[in-house]
Formats: structure tokens, C-alpha cells, sequence
């Protein structure tokens, strides 16, 4: 009778193992997720940031060139917190590639880190006066590649 209590006992505790265990794995599935979603997220605002405040220096570029920013985006929960950087890189006359990169989070270990590229066309201006927008470049179709 005592040997059945004992291995009734090493049962329930290998079942409350495994299940804190199984929680455990849970919960940081949970939160590498999340944090893929948070950095997704500010990368992509970091292009936007990028195109909507376009700089005058952004334009005096050399061709090769590049112009780094960086900023910290916080959060209310730590873990959110993302390090952004956004990359901007002259590749011709007319065309700019910028590069934005989110790591999560940002005061410990990254968790997730995503980075997202977006090639932009800005039309040479011929007056001062004129101020010519930037924009994207959709992606080509199959059929315009040769």
C-alpha cells in the first residue's frame, strides 16, 4: 500500500512538472511573437518616418552614400520597447534605398529583430521652387523582368 501511495505521488509530480514546463514554453512562445509583431510594426514606421520627414541633406547625397538615424521608441510595458534604425543610402540620381531595423526589446537581450526595405524614385528638381515628392517603387511583375 505504501509503494502505491509513493508512485501515486512521483506521478502527480511529474504531471505538475510537465505541465509548468508546458506553461513555461507557452509563455515564451507567447512573448517572442508578440515581440516579433512590436518589431514588425516599428520598422515599418520607420519607413514612414523616413519618407513623410525627408531631409534637404537626404538630397545632397553622394551617389553610395548614406545617412543613418537612430531613435528608441518606449512603451508602457518594457518588453515593447523597440531600438529603431533607419538607413538611407543614395543609389542614383533619382533613386534612394532606405532600410529601417527594429530590435525588441531594446534595453535587454533582443528577442526579435526585423529589418524592412523600401526603394524610393524622387524626380530631380529643375526649379528651387518646386519641391518634387518621394515614392515608392512597387515591386515589378514577373513579366518585366527579361
Amino acid at each position: 500500500m505504501l509503494v502505491a501511495v509513493l508512485a501515486l505521488l512521483m506521478l502527480g509530480a511529474a504531471l505538475i512538472a510537465g505541465a509548468f514546463a508546458a506553461a513555461r514554453a507557452s509563455a515564451r512562445a507567447t512573448r517572442s511573437t508578440r515581440a516579433a509583431i512590436v518589431a514588425h510594426a516599428a520598422a515599418r514606421r520607420a519607413l514612414v518616418r523616413g519618407v513623410t520627414s525627408w531631409r534637404a541633406s537626404d538630397d545632397s547625397l553622394n551617389l553610395g552614400a548614406f545617412d543613418v538615424r537612430a531613435w528608441r521608441e518606449s512603451a508602457s510595458v518594457r518588453l515593447d520597447s523597440a531600438d529603431t534604425r533607419l538607413r538611407v543610402q543614395r543609389l542614383s540620381s533619382t533613386l534612394y534605398l532606405l532600410t529601417a531595423d527594429a530590435t525588441v526589446p531594446s534595453s535587454s537581450a533582443p528577442i526579435a529583430r526585423r529589418r524592412v526595405h523600401a526603394l524610393l524614385e524622387r524626380a530631380p528638381t529643375i526649379d528651387s521652387a518646386t519641391v518634387s515628392r518621394v515614392r515608392p517603387i512597387a515591386r515589378w511583375a514577373s513579366g518585366d523582368l527579361y
